[in-house]
């Protein structure tokens, strides 16, 4: 790490700034903020209520920009112009993955964004593919591990919290969350963070104490681009009312797509004879991945409670329609995870894509042909986002979706 970067670091911890970040994954991410917290930063997720963040996307991004970089955009800016926060002590932290994707590139288009109205705002990145080396967030081995063993959480959680909150409602839903998320928080620092198997149980035994539902409702799982699936706002609470609508949402982890960047540099090895120089260390994270998820979905399996699919069903799954050498807007993995989810007895699908990101509707809404022939009786509808979409028409698609429900 340069001196610069150590010395603007650690000028970030000690005079307290408050790092925004945007809204997607609400569970992993309130986690991963406590983890962090425990380092001395201050993470605040920016939550847009209305379309004030839209519209300040597209005075400030070109709105040929895809969907997720402008509302971002527009989100971090309407928190910094709404006087909340001390200017001089305030960052906006962004992930990048390194791929063909745009999103590996926004962080430029927010500093130019950010130039006149905020210089003083920081851009920071969260990346493990060593970009933006003066402000990438500082990773070590010790924090890896905490971040990715929140994420493991996250999503079990996320999981359990899917399949009770169309039973029991939000309340009793959210007290559960919120007595899995108080114990977590009295280990955060300390060892027993880290001993996973005996925290998802008490995860399990907690939501287990809520009594079971008579009778299942239809299950609907949502797939697409990464950000516009898991962020509420992006997606206008797809989840929000797909359960008014009296389905249960099923929702594929966030580990997984975790899981498909590691595969993706083990098959691009493979393919093409890259990453020779850390392939060895691919496949030890992809080995050690695959064994904590299988140890998650074991300790579900048996109970009342479904588990996420083995995660290498999904690539076996999408060479039927697809080649895995395809990886550009999630690739293969969303028509892996049509065909799996198909196979999984969940007859009912939304797609969901962004404005902007071609090759997210060739390898999702263009997919969804192939998977039909081969599973007619799937029940798939795609909902484009944009910035101008209203969620009214998006609400109309899905009730045509709904009144073909498949049980």
């Amino acid at each position: 790490m340069s001196n610069e970067r150590k010395k603007f670091f650690r000028r970030l911890a000690k005079e307290h700034y408050t790092i925004l970040i945007p809204d997607m994954c609400p569970i992993q991410i309130d986690i991963l903020s406590r983890v962090l917290a425990k380092d001395g930063m201050n993470l605040v997720v920016v939550t847009p209520l209305d379309r004030v963040a839209k519209d300040e996307g597209l005075a400030s991004i070109h709105n040929d920009a895809c969907y997720p970089a402008l509302i971002t955009c527009g989100a971090f800016i309407e928190a910094l112009k709404s006087g909340k926060y001390d200017l001089h002590h305030t960052c906006v932290l962004m992930t990048q993955t390194g791929g063909g994707c745009r999103a590996s590139n926004y962080i430029s288009l927010y500093r130019k964004a950010f130039e006149k109205e905020f210089p003083t705002v920081p851009v920071l990145s969260l990346n493990f593919s060593g970009l933006e080396k003066d402000y990438s967030l500082p990773i070590n081995a010790k924090r890896a591990i905490s971040l990715y063993t929140a994420v493991l959480y996250g999503d079990f959680l996320m999981n359990l919290v899917n399949q009770a909150r169309p039973y029991y409602g939000d309340e009793k839903t959210q007290e559960a969350l919120d007595d899995c998320l108080k114990n977590l928080d009295k280990q955060l620092g300390h060892l027993s963070f880290l001993q996973v198997k005996k925290n998802y149980r008490f995860f399990l035994n907690r939501f287990r104490s809520l009594e079971p539902p008579k009778e299942r409702k239809p299950r609907v799982a949502i797939v697409g681009e990464i950000f516009v699936k898991y962020s509420p706002y992006a997606n206008n609470h797809l989840k929000d009312f797909l359960v008014r609508q009296g389905t249960e949402v099923v929702e594929p982890s966030l580990n997984e797509f975790l899981l498909y960047c590691l595969y993706n540099a083990i098959n691009d090895h493979r393919l093409y004879g890259s990453n020779k120089g850390t392939i060895a260390l691919y496949r030890f994270a992809y080995r050690k991945a695959l064994k904590l998820t299988r140890e998650a979905n074991a300790m579900v399996k048996g109970t009342r409670f479904y588990p996420f699919e083995d995660f290498e069903e999904i690539p076996h799954n999408a060479e039927e329609v697809i080649s895995t050498g395809v990886k550009m807007g999630e690739g293969w993995l969303i028509p892996g995870e049509m065909v799996t989810f198909s196979k999984h007895g969940v007859k009912n699908i939304v797609v969901v894509q962004p404005f902007g990101c071609l090759p997210n509707h060739i390898v999702g809404k263009g997919m969804i042909r192939p998977v039909k022939e081969r599973y007619p009786e799937e029940n798939i509808v795609p909902l484009d986002f944009d910035a101008s979409s209203t969620q009214v028409n998006q609400e109309n698609r899905l009730k045509l979706m709904l009144a073909n429900l498949e049980k």
